[in-house]
């Protein structure tokens, strides 16, 4: 049996289905909109998900799926710690560019929507594989080996939690400047960003 998930409308809905949510959330967005987005029928669509929901998903498990292999890829190259950390950053400005508030609280904030369960249960996995990471990292040479890397996830965990507040959100322009904010603090603390 053909594998549908490496199709070029395969990729073309998960594309415009991605520009869609990341600017109008979940709810607002409609599987003509996404269809129109990705120059396709609702018949090619169909072939392919079974519903929005889980167009949904599959934009979350490409999304994620291709920033462990960017992740992977920047840990392992040649370069210094400092050089290592400033890609790290760069590759979180890329994945949350335009990302709106109504994402944001779409996926995180509104459990009816059946989003909230499977980030969560993906995310686990995600950060389970990221720990492994970062203590490769400590081995390395490019993090402290004294940190505690579980308080540091468990930290990064817990500062998500301001994505969706609204009146932290009122200190930024967007959720990404608040999103770029976190990283950078969380990298170099409050001491002036190398140039």
């Amino acid at each position: 049996m053909k594998n549908l998930t490496k199709t070029k409308k395969y990729t073309a809905i998960l594309d415009a289905a991605k520009v869609l949510f990341w600017k109008y959330g979940y709810r607002r967005v409609t599987i003509d909109e996404i269809c129109s987005e990705a120059k396709t029928s609702k018949m090619t669509f169909y072939k392919y998900f079974p519903n929005k929901l889980e167009v949904a998903r599959a934009v979350f498990d490409k999304v994620t799926e291709d920033g462990l292999i960017r992740f992977r890829e920047i840990l392992t190259e040649n370069s210094t710690p400092s050089v290592k950390m400033k890609n790290i950053l760069q590759l979180k400005l890329e994945g949350t560019n335009n990302i709106s508030n109504e994402f944001l609280n779409d996926f995180y904030n509104n459990p009816e929507l059946g989003l909230a369960p499977y980030i969560e249960a993906k995310t686990k996995i995600l950060w389970k594989e990221t720990l492994e990471l970062f203590r490769g990292g400590q081995k390395d040479g490019w993090i402290r080996a004294d940190m505690n890397v579980e308080f540091m996830f468990s930290f990064m965990q817990r500062s998500a939690s301001l994505l969706t507040d609204t009146e932290v959100l009122k200190l930024f322009n967007s959720p990404q400047d608040l999103i770029m904010e976190l990283a950078n603090m969380f990298v170099y603390g409050i001491s002036p960003l190398e140039k």
